[in-house]
């Protein structure tokens, strides 16, 4: 019962962060760079791909895209966390996966040195690595 807590606190924490990043990107300035003059050229700037796309238009739906992915992810672990936990208790490809690819997103955030980033998914991390140990 524990795990299964440990898991879906987890999970929720990752959709905590999804719901922020994206509203982050659409109510605020906090993912924006810092130089105005950066924001124009972005703004201006077409991609190769698509002549009628800019950079700063990727630049925010990629963003978008991020957070709702984690969402998706987060969303999904925690309904598999609550309704049928014994496929991801214990050492599973499900639960293997979820931890995996949380330590690659810390391993990047730590390289690219976004703190905020790093700490949450490590803390994330953690309570699915303890709700795995205790499967």
């Amino acid at each position: 019962m524990t795990a299964k807590l440990l898991w879906e606190i987890g999970a929720s924490l990752q959709i905590v962060v999804a719901v922020a990043h994206f509203l982050g990107t659409l109510f605020s300035q906090l993912l924006h760079p810092t130089d105005k003059n950066l924001i124009e050229q972005m703004q201006t700037t077409l991609l190769n791909v698509d002549k009628k796309a800019t950079q700063w238009n990727a630049w925010i739906f990629f963003n978008i895209a991020f957070a709702l992915l984690l969402f998706i992810v987060g969303a999904f672990s925690f309904t598999i966390a609550y309704q049928n936990f014994a496929m991801i208790k214990g050492v599973t490809i499900l639960s293997l996966t979820q931890i995996v690819t949380s330590l690659i997103m810390i391993y990047f955030a730590h390289k690219f040195s976004i703190r905020k980033v790093r700490t949450a998914f490590l803390i994330t991390t953690l309570f699915y690595l303890i709700s795995t140990a205790m499967g």
